[in-house]
């Protein structure tokens, strides 16, 4: 059978034939011609068609071999021994392989749609969070060892590995998690097992440190002495590496001989030691971190849990005179419980130290312990000095036991942050039945902001701000606040004043703080230079400077365009919430406004609401 390339060479040889044929072709030339070439356009068209046809059917075979591939990707993907998963940059599931399902003992359709950060144990969070935050910027692949919290299994330990995966809706995390003792490093793991044992055997305290002076080892010794785990203090600074000084040397890789410090234990308490910094040394000669030895000192206890003498001195002594001894005094006090410098049972200058440091005459000192004794903020105790009180905790409830466990998992979804309003129904007729109010209570519009906000995006209650002003009408609306709310939230520089008439309208009262994690970014920006915060309220930012490295700290007021347009669009400034909300530029944070403030008593707040929707009525279920 011929096809349009024989034609078109039949059409090539019969032409000059066909042209010196005789008479009577020759009359004929001008039909000749054109004969000739509608020959060759159908040929033409002819070979078109042909390209069309096999262009077609080349393009119907790519279709299925592309789905079959895509198929053999898919089931390779769920076959795959290595437990995979594949989650958008919040960590929600989007799929699961047959083997990470059997790994966090679930099956492959239940794993979809639930955050990741679910199956990973409480202690690991705060890495796996961080590991997530890395990655909205990274371009190559990050590994971490997790441990990992399975359903109704013991917990286990992985090293997962996670790069990103860009795709038609945006960027995904994929996710695979290995055993981290493979074959290969058996011998390795059996050596450092050995040596383990002798670390942990040691009879002082001895804790291994990054450059940055976070800790990467902690011994039984060490954990004996200060009460924190290794687990809890594993990448967190030194709980022993409080001065300024020893810190230094830490970060610079250089050595401590015998420093006598003041240690933070687990209890909030503090422990004199005896410190020793010695430079770690990496196979390649390099200076990798830091070891320190941890031995107790025979000193006499402390003033301060954080505050470094100087601090201590600064925030609750300097300007103070027989006049604004007591104000001054309790406005450092304040702030000391409000950044988490101090806690209850935590000592506090003496009379004899503080007449020696101000000048001022001791019966006027005495006279200011004794006043703010009487307000609940300090006690005096024979032999033992001038301490902060114990901080107030919210009085039982008295929950039935379903609701109790309901306020478990409300504040277990804090810890997750899934915000109440997105709990299913049934959680939702045991939280939104009943409206419950909260007086936000605070003397500036940035504090105020902060509770307000702290109060109603997590637990979804009707929260509103109060100014506790001194004058008659002020203490008329406070008065009026209370009686129309279901609970009171404030800090620690109003709770004296407030908790006789709390405790008289009978409205549970709750202390805020600042973030310990906001706390420590302040510190390490201050450390390095001076730090700019941004509020609406001057009287705010003073209560920053309480922060170790304060005197650096610049207050710029919101209200203050000039100053705010001044302001370097490259460095990261605090902002405070209220603030962001008036100032019309954009501002680099140094902290996100809505994290400065922690979570306001989680587990009191949960209890409060549960039992403000229960009460009216018997649960269903229960």
């Amino acid at each position: 059978m011929h096809d349009y390339h024989s034609l078109d060479d039949f059409l090539k040889r019969i032409e000059p034939r066909l042209r010196a044929t005789p008479q009577p072709w020759e009359a004929a030339g001008e039909l000749l011609d054109q004969t000739v070439e509608e020959l060759k356009v159908a040929v033409e068209e002819l070979r078109v068609m042909q390209e069309e046809i096999v262009s077609l059917a080349m393009h119907e075979a790519e279709e299925p071999a592309q789905a079959a591939a895509e198929r053999r990707f898919r089931d390779a993907f769920t076959a795959a021994p290595v437990p995979l998963l594949l989650t958008d940059p919040a960590g929600i599931v989007d799929y699961a392989n047959a083997a990470a399902a059997a790994l966090l003992g679930l099956r492959g359709d239940q794993l979809p749609g639930k955050p990741l950060a679910v199956y990973v144990a409480p202690a690991a969070r705060r890495a796996f969070r961080t590991l997530l935050n890395r990655m909205a910027s990274e371009a190559a692949p990050c590994a971490l060892e997790l441990l990992l919290q399975p359903r109704a299994r013991p917990t286990v330990q992985v090293e997962a590995t996670t790069w990103p995966v860009p795709g038609e809706r945006g960027m995904s995390l994929a996710w695979s998690f290995a055993d981290p003792a493979t074959p290969r490093e058996a011998a390795a793991d059996e050596a450092a097992a050995t040596l383990r044992a002798a670390f942990d055997s040691l009879p002082v305290g001895v804790a291994a440190m990054d450059r940055d002076g976070s800790v990467l080892a902690w011994n039984r010794a060490a954990a004996e002495l200060l009460g924190w785990t290794e687990e809890e203090v594993v990448g967190l600074p030194n709980p022993a590496v409080t001065d300024e000084s020893a810190l230094d040397a830490v970060r610079a890789g250089g050595e401590v001989a015998g420093a006598a410090t003041l240690a933070e234990t687990r209890d909030g308490g503090v422990v004199p030691v005896e410190l020793t910094v010695a430079p770690m040394v990496d196979a390649g000669g390099g200076v990798a971190g830091t070891v320190a030895l941890i031995r107790p000192s025979g000193q006499a206890d402390a003033a301060v849990r954080c505050w470094t003498p100087g601090d201590m001195r600064r925030v609750l002594l300097d300007g103070a005179t027989a006049g604004n001894v007591t104000d001054r005094l309790r406005a450092g006090i304040a702030a000391g419980l409000h950044a988490g410098y101090l806690r209850g049972g935590d000592r506090l200058p003496s009379i004899r130290d503080a007449a020696a440091e101000t000048g001022i005459d001791h019966r006027v000192l005495a006279l200011a312990y004794r006043r703010l004794a009487a307000a609940g903020l300090v006690e005096v105790r024979s032999r033992k000095g001038v301490r902060v009180a114990p901080q107030r905790a919210p009085a039982d409830s008295g929950l039935p036991e379903t609701a109790e466990w309901l306020a478990g998992v409300l504040e277990q979804g804090a810890a997750l942050q899934v915000r109440v309003p997105q709990l299913p129904e049934l959680v939702r007729r045991w939280t939104a039945g009943v409206e419950l109010r909260c007086a936000c209570v605070d003397d500036t519009a940035d504090g105020r902001a902060a509770l307000c906000h702290a109060v109603s995006h997590q637990w979804g209650i009707r929260a509103f701000p109060v100014d506790p002003r001194p004058d008659a009408e002020g203490r008329r609306e406070l008065a009026e606040a209370l009686r129309g709310a279901g609970l009171v939230a404030t800090t620690h520089y109003h709770a004296p004043e407030l908790a006789p008439q709390c405790d008289a309208a009978r409205r549970p009262m709750l202390l805020a703080a600042l973030s310990p994690e906001a706390v420590q970014a302040m510190e390490e920006r201050l450390a390095r230079g001076p730090l700019t915060a941004v509020v609406v309220d001057a009287a705010y930012g003073e209560r920053l400077r309480a922060l170790r490295g304060g005197e650096k700290l610049a207050i710029v007021c919101a209200g203050d365009v000039a100053a705010v347009e001044a302001l370097d669009p490259e460095t990261p400034v605090l902002a405070t919430l209220a603030a962001q909300r008036q100032v019309t530029r954009k501002l680099r944070l140094l902290v996100p406004a809505t994290n400065l403030v922690a979570p306001v008593a989680p587990r009191a707040l949960a209890r409060l609401l549960v039992r403000a929707n229960v009460a009216p009525r018997r649960p269903p279920d229960s």
